[in-house]
């Protein structure tokens, strides 16, 4: 017998999109048979005709509980995890946080403390952030890391000193020396890429012309500045013969390089953000509490939005994320000028929605390129896979159904995050 039948449904991957009968036991997808030939009995069955059937969402990049400055103070996983359901994310990966002189392997296991008294709604996974000056003690316990299920290591090209969203910088040395270890180990490391020198340099000149307002952040942060930190980062992790996930694409000349270095036979894989998807730098101005769209990159150009759209359809951006940041907007809007401006947003809920409304059913990707973006591929990149990410006999009931005719808006009550807006 069965716990759960979803029957008539076209179950998708990322090759495939077949009418199916999916058959759930103990949490595990035990039966898969065409359209209407499976018939066992079941606690519950689900008529799927005329909706898709498909892997649940695992959104690679989320910040529960981190506090990386006064007004930055993320949300709990509890209302975070909540919302990642309700949005059709059934899986999240979130980050702890070394910096320092600090242990790696300790910050791991109070992240993994926290996380369990959260008590979050749906599976989750960690990333490890090494940022600061990272000590050679915590370098060398990447291996052990990894060892014990911690396999990626971010790290940022930006955020020195005392900026808004508190000291991340990590110099190219460190990043270096974590490369060669997540080489040598089989890990993978992730970066935010921004160059530091260039943003300084700007954001003095903005202030030194009288146009250090917040809507200016994209001038303070241009394309150049992913451009040049990406080349130092491709560089180094072509040396060192590190896989190398860049965060939150946010230019066209990002893809670009991504794309070029792939030519190149190098393990780099590229992640957006509905967030780029979905807005550019003149919503900044034209929206109502414009600011309040901002992320880390800044917002670009109505061109770099399409070249992300175009990077998604095309296969040379590999995952969709949210960045998921959530803090309350008073906190959003508190930044007075482009160096005070806050990061984050809420969009754990959203982003499944976003991208099926925007990219399926606008015609820019099909249903498979969704299922590959919004799970499959971030199952494989950070080893989930088969377990999660795809729909098959023996992989956890992950599963979302969408019906394609449905239409609504999305209102702040209707949301569950710990988010006001």
């Amino acid at each position: 017998m069965l716990d759960l039948l979803i029957k008539g449904g076209t179950v998708v991957s990322p090759e495939t999109a077949l009418r199916q009968d999916v058959g759930v036991r103990d949490g595990r997808v035990v039966l898969i048979g065409e359209g209407g030939s499976i018939e066992v009995e079941a606690t519950r069955t689900i008529n799927a005709e005329g909706r898709y059937v498909v892997p649940g969402g695992i959104d690679a990049h989320v910040h529960f509980n981190v506090l990386l400055s006064p007004v930055m103070k993320a949300q709990s996983a509890t209302p975070g995890s909540l919302a990642a359901a309700y949005g059709g994310t059934t899986t999240f990966i979130d980050f702890a946080l070394q910096g320092g002189d600090q242990s790696l392997v300790h910050q791991i296991e109070l992240k993994q403390e926290e996380l369990a008294e959260d008590a979050p709604h749906v599976d989750y996974a960690l990333h490890a952030m090494i940022t600061g000056k990272a000590s050679f003690e915590a370098i060398d316990e990447i291996r052990e890391a990894i060892s014990g299920g911690v396999s990626s290591f971010k790290m940022f090209t930006t955020f020195s000193g005392d900026s808004a969203v508190g000291g991340m910088f990590i110099d190219d040395g460190r990043m270096w020396g974590v490369m060669e270890q997540a080489a040598r180990h089989s890990g993978i490391v992730m970066v935010h890429c921004e160059d530091d020198c260039i943003i300084d340099w700007n954001v003095r000149k903005l202030y030194r012309e009288g146009r250090q307002e917040p809507e200016n952040i994209w001038r303070a942060r241009p394309n150049l500045c992913e451009e040049a930190a990406m080349a130092r980062v491709l560089l180094l992790a072509r040396r060192s013969d590190s896989p190398v996930y860049i965060v939150h694409v946010s230019t066209r000349e990002g893809v670009e390089m991504i794309a070029e270095a792939r030519g190149k036979r190098q393990a780099v894989y590229g992640e957006s953000l509905h967030n780029y998807l979905g807005f550019n730098y003149t919503d900044y101005q034209k929206k109502p509490y414009g600011m309040a769209h901002h992320n880390y990159p800044s917002l670009k150009s109505p061109e770099d939005q399409k070249a992300i759209w175009q990077g998604v359809q095309s296969g040379i951006l590999d995952t969709v994320a949210s960045d998921d940041f959530t803090i309350p907007l008073a906190q959003k809007l508190s930044g007075t000028s482009v160096d005070t401006v806050p990061g984050g947003h809420n969009g754990i809920e959203t982003r499944m929605a976003y991208t099926f409304s925007e990219g399926v059913h606008k015609g820019r990707i099909d249903i498979k390129r969704y299922v590959d973006i919004t799970a499959t591929a971030p199952a494989k990149i950070f080893g989930l896979y088969p377990r999660k990410g795809v729909i098959a006999p023996g992989s956890d009931a992950d599963i979302v159904i969408i019906d394609p005719k449905a239409r609504t808006k999305i209102r702040l009550e209707d949301l569950h995050s710990a988010a006001d807006y």
